[in-house]
């Protein structure tokens, strides 16, 4: 420290101020104004000091003057003051009608600019080593210090009513958001040995530039208490959050009764947190550990555990907020579940998660799971097993039984042998699957097969007319990468009594909101007198094969394809009843069933046909007809052969999708109308 003083006169000053600097450090300018002012009789007096420092604590060039005819008007000026983190310039401090005794200063009225302007008081008594200071930065503000100063020891002690939260702005870590608004209100307590601090918050808010992070309305209690053994501290703080709002993004979170108790150890290179529990209401408790690296100002490990939490109000709380715009965003949880954590170097170094009877159904019914038990030990270096059993479930409304899931897991790989699904009276089951973690994302793929299972039943499941046969197939190598799902072969299918391959296949956004499917799909050989059985559309015998290409489905529905089904090639029995007949002509009007029964065919159940065949061509809701063979009138749909033989005719080549569709369900009879020969 470098000090220079100018009095008038001089004299009698110098050697006593000098001494009194070496002992009080950086209040050396009061006391030296103090002494003086007791030992001469100048009319003003200067002091400068170069620089002074201290633990957190530096002041660079202070000028300070006494002037007036009773030395009763104070002027200090600093040109930097430091303390911690924070840099004030050009401060300035100044009292008038100061009063220096020999064991007494007082200034009444001051005032400190340090960007604005803060009126203070304060006292100092030499004798007790007392200071009382209070500074009203606005009319509803009040900070009071009061200080103890010895030889060993001293004590500080600060009292807040109603104070100006954002004036805490300068003390936050680069980055944090802006505090807007917001009162505090309390006391701090610092001696060499303790700390103390007892405050609270009322109506805080806080937000970014960019809108991630902000709060209103906040209220909170604080307290915390920490005493010191060497160089080793030690303490507790408690924060409970008593009202407002935060939104975190993606997390929006109310006040609920939240609380944190918190038992940290510090040496001054590192703070640890050796016993914290996070107390979160309708969720549960979660214990916590860490440590904070001083020098690298960054987290060294965090360590979380929690024996039960409450699956549904974790999930609403802090999973469906991730989980926006995905099939999963709108789902009912159940049960309970265990986590245990590490977070080391930035990273999850390992997850213990544990479920109990969890249970999840998706609002829209698109599936549901139940009873699902399990532990999956994951570590980031290690290869682990991991077991996961459900008791029951649904998927688009077809049920299955218990399914059990061994996975292996490595780094962020997830691989299963062999999964098998009971659905109905067959089985889905799943071979070879597989995670990769690319810079990309996330892909995983896997192969498979469906195994006889009874359309009767199947049909019966899922509400539909009751079909017959079997439904079975092979599953190629399916593949899943950036939202989206591609079959690389042909899924093959068996129904009907013929074969249904599908190509081609590709599926997008499979856990959106409106999943969109492109597919070709191949029809063969297909037992027509199954088919038509099973709509009661009447009685055709025969094969047919059908061709559905381009074919585009948005959120399920049809947007685009065309389709052709036609008579297979071969010998085979071909005969159409007089009902089937009624139901495609009714596609097109009430002429062709008005014909058969005023002509002789009405005698006849049934007639023969060569062949049968229809097209449609979808495109902006609108579906482009055709039939077998085209005619100078329209377009044959059944073409007669045998005694008695019958065919139909269309005119009407386009056709609303939408009212195909009505007419198929309604069987009525409007615009195409078939002409019987």
């Amino acid at each position: 420290m470098t000090v220079a003083i100018a009095t008038s006169p001089p004299a009698c000053f110098q050697p006593e101020a000098r001494a009194i600097l070496r002992r009080i450090g950086w209040f050396a300018a009061a006391f030296v104004l103090y002494f003086h002012a007791s030992w001469c009789s100048a009319q003003s007096l200067g002091l400068a000091v170069d620089d002074i420092e201290g633990p957190g604590f530096s002041l660079k060039s202070l000028k300070g003057a006494l002037t007036g005819p009773k030395l009763d008007r104070l002027t200090l000026d600093i040109a930097r003051l430091t303390i911690r983190d924070r840099t004030w310039r050009d401060v300035r401090v100044s009292c008038a009608g100061i009063r220096i005794e020999r064991q007494r200063i007082d200034c009444p009225n001051g005032l400190l600019h340090v960007g604005e302007a803060i009126p203070f008081s304060f006292s100092y008594s030499g004798k007790e080593r007392l200071l009382h200071a209070v500074l009203r930065p606005s009319d509803a503000e009040l900070w009071r210090v009061d200080g103890r100063f010895s030889a060993r020891d001293g004590e500080w002690q600060i009292n807040i009513a109603s104070g100006r939260l954002s004036r805490l702005a300068g003390w936050l870590p680069a980055g944090a958001p802006d505090l807007k608004s917001g009162t505090i209100a309390g006391r701090v307590l610092m001696t060499q040995q303790r700390i103390l601090a007892e405050l609270q918050i009322d109506a805080a808010a806080f937000s970014d530039t960019k809108g991630l992070h902000a709060a209103e309305n906040m209220r909170a209690s604080i307290r915390a208490e920490a005493t010191r053994q060497g160089a080793q501290w030690t303490g507790r703080a408690s924060i409970d959050w008593q009202g407002g709002e935060v939104f975190w993004e993606p997390f929006y979170l109310k006040a609920a009764g939240q609380r944190a108790d918190i038992e940290l150890a510090s040496d001054g290179k590192t703070t640890r947190v050796i016993g914290g529990r996070l107390q979160l209401p309708a969720i549960g408790d979660i214990d916590v550990s860490a440590s904070w690296n001083h020098a690298s100002a960054q987290l060294e490990y965090v360590d979380v555990r929690s024996s039960r939490l409450t699956a549904n109000a974790l999930y609403e709380q802090f999973l469906r907020p991730m989980l926006q715009g995905t099939a999963f965003s709108e789902i009912k949880a159940e049960g309970v579940v265990s986590v245990a954590a590490r977070v080391q170097q930035h990273a999850l170094q390992s997850l213990e998660l544990t479920l109990s009877d969890v249970s999840v159904e998706d609002q829209a019914q698109r599936f549901a799971l139940r009873g699902i038990d399990g532990s999956i030990p994951w570590q980031r270096d290690a290869a682990t097993t991991a077991e996961i059993s459900i008791q029951a479930g649904r998927m688009l409304q077809l049920p299955f039984d218990a399914v059990r899931i061994p996975m292996r897991l490595r780094g962020t790989g997830v691989s299963v042998d062999e999964v098998r699904v009971p659905i109905l009276d067959g089985a889905l089951i799943i071979r070879d699957f597989g995670t990769v973690e690319r810079s990309e994302g996330r892909s995983w793929r896997f192969s498979g097969e469906l195994t006889p299972l009874s359309m009767e039943r199947l049909s019966a499941t899922l509400g539909v007319p009751v079909m017959h046969g079997t439904v079975s197939g092979s599953i190629p190598d399916v593949r899943f990468y950036r939202s989206t799902l591609d079959m690389r072969g042909d899924l093959l299918l068996h129904v009907f009594d013929g074969t249904v391959v599908a190509r081609n296949i590709q599926l997008i956004e499979p856990f959106g909101k409106a999943p969109r499917l492109h597919a070709d799909l191949l029809m063969r050989n297909v037992d027509l007198e199954l088919l038509t059985r099973t709509y009661s559309f009447g009685s055709i015998t025969g094969r047919a094969d059908a061709t559905i290409a381009q074919l585009e489905l948005v959120n399920w529905q049809p947007v685009r394809f065309d389709a052709r089904i036609a008579s297979s090639p071969g010998d085979y029995p071909r005969r159409i009843s007089q009902a089937a007949v009624e139901n495609i002509s009714a596609l097109g009007g009430a002429g062709a069933a008005a014909a058969i029964q005023r002509s002789f065919l009405s005698f006849f159940e049934q007639f023969g046909y060569e062949k049968l065949g229809l097209t449609c061509r979808l495109e902006n809701g609108v579906c482009e007809m055709g039939g077998i063979e085209d005619t100078r009138e329209g377009f044959v749909i059944v073409k007669g052969g045998g005694i008695p033989a019958i065919s139909v005719i269309g005119y009407n080549r386009q056709v609303s999708w939408q009212q195909l569709l009505d007419r198929l369900r309604r069987i009525t009879q409007e615009n195409v109308r078939p002409i019987i020969k």
